[in-house]
C-alpha cells in the first residue's frame, strides 16, 4: 500500500458524502440512513466471518467486555453520528458538512489530553485555533449566493446544521476514543466494527422502525454510500496495520477537498461553491495536517 491508496481511501469517504447528498434530494434521510447501515453491516459481516471463526477458537477470558464496548462504540459512531451527519449533509450540503466533521481530530486529540491524560500540546492548540477559524469563516457570512445549500437559500446561519456537523465529529471522536479501550482487548478492528454496525442496525430497527418507509430503487445513492465508507474503513484499518497513525491520516484528512471536487462534478445544481468554502477547507485541513507533520 503507497500514498495513491492512502489518497484513495479519502476519496471513498468522500464519494459517500456526495452518494449520501445525491440521496438525500428526492429520498427520506431516515430510510436513507437505515439502508446505509444496513449495506454495512452486511459487509462488515461477510468480512469478518473468518475472523469470528478464529476469534471462537479459543476461550477468550474478554469476549464479554470486547462485544460490549465495540457495540457501544458502534452505535455511537454508526447510528448516532451518522445519522446526525446525513441530517447534517441533508441541510448544508456535502461540502460544508465534510468540513464540520473533520473536527472529529481535534475532538479526539482533546479526548486523549481527558481520557488518557495526553499532554496538551502546541500541536493540538494550533490545529484546534484553526479549525474553529475555519468554522468562523463558514458561518460569518454563511450565503454569498443566497444559500450553501437550495433547501436554505435566503436564510441566516443554519445553526441546528453546524451543530449537527460539529456534533457528529464529537460523537465519532467519543466513538475511538472507547473503540481505543476495546483494541487493548483484542486487536481486531474489522471484527469489532461488525459488532458496531450489527448492534447499530438492531438498535436502528428498535427505535426507527416506525418512520423506515418501504426503500425502491431510488435509495441506491445510500447503498453506494454504504458500501463506499464501508471499503473505506475496511482499507483505513489495513493502512493503519502497515504504518502508523501520523502516515495515515494526514492522507485521509483531505478528503473534504475531494468532496468539493466530487460534488462540483455532481451536485453542481445543489451544491454553491464560494472562495469562503475553499478557505475554510484550507484551514481547517491545514489544521489537520499541523496537529500530524509539525
Amino acid at each position: 500500500m503507497n500514498e495513491i491508496s492512502l489518497l484513495a481511501i479519502a476519496l471513498f469517504f468522500s464519494l459517500h458524502q456526495v452518494s449520501v447528498k445525491k440521496g438525500t434530494i428526492g429520498c427520506d434521510t431516515t430510510t436513507g440512513t437505515f439502508v446505509s447501515i444496513a449495506t454495512t453491516a452486511v459487509l462488515f459481516t461477510l468480512l469478518s466471518i473468518p475472523r469470528l471463526i478464529r476469534f471462537a477458537s479459543f476461550v477468550h477470558p474478554h469476549f464479554q467486555s470486547f462485544v460490549a464496548i465495540m457495540a457501544i462504540a458502534g452505535i455511537l459512531h454508526f447510528l448516532i453520528a451518522r445519522t446526525a451527519f446525513y441530517f447534517c449533509i441533508d441541510r448544508v450540503g456535502a461540502n460544508v458538512a465534510g468540513l464540520l466533521a473533520a473536527t472529529r481530530i481535534m475532538f479526539a486529540a482533546l479526548f486523549g489530553v481527558i481520557m488518557f491524560v495526553e499532554k496538551l500540546t502546541f500541536q493540538i492548540l494550533a490545529m484546534s485555533g484553526l479549525i474553529f477559524l475555519g468554522i468562523a469563516v463558514l458561518s460569518e457570512s454563511w450565503y454569498e449566493n443566497g444559500g450553501m445549500n437550495s433547501k436554505n437559500a435566503g436564510s441566516k446561519v443554519d445553526v441546528v446544521g453546524i451543530a449537527l456537523g460539529l456534533f457528529t465529529g464529537f460523537v465519532a471522536a467519543l466513538s475511538s476514543a472507547i473503540v481505543k479501550a476495546g483494541m487493548t482487548i483484542y486487536s481486531d478492528a474489522v471484527l469489532g466494527t461488525a459488532i458496531g454496525y450489527l448492534a447499530s442496525l438492531l438498535l436502528f430497527s428498535l427505535f426507527a422502525g416506525g418512520k423506515i418507509k418501504r426503500a425502491g430503487r431510488d435509495y441506491w445513492p445510500f447503498v453506494l454510500g454504504g458500501i463506499f465508507v464501508g471499503f473505506g474503513h475496511y482499507l483505513r484499518y489495513e493502512a493503519l496495520s502497515i504504518y502508523p497513525v501520523s502516515v495515515v491520516e494526514p492522507f485521509l484528512s483531505v478528503y473534504p477537498m475531494f468532496t468539493v471536487v466530487l460534488s462540483y462534478v455532481f451536485l453542481r445544481d445543489v451544491e454553491v461553491f464560494s472562495l469562503r468554502l475553499v478557505v475554510a477547507a484550507l484551514l481547517i485541513i491545514s489544521g489537520i495536517e499541523i496537529y500530524f507533520l509539525l
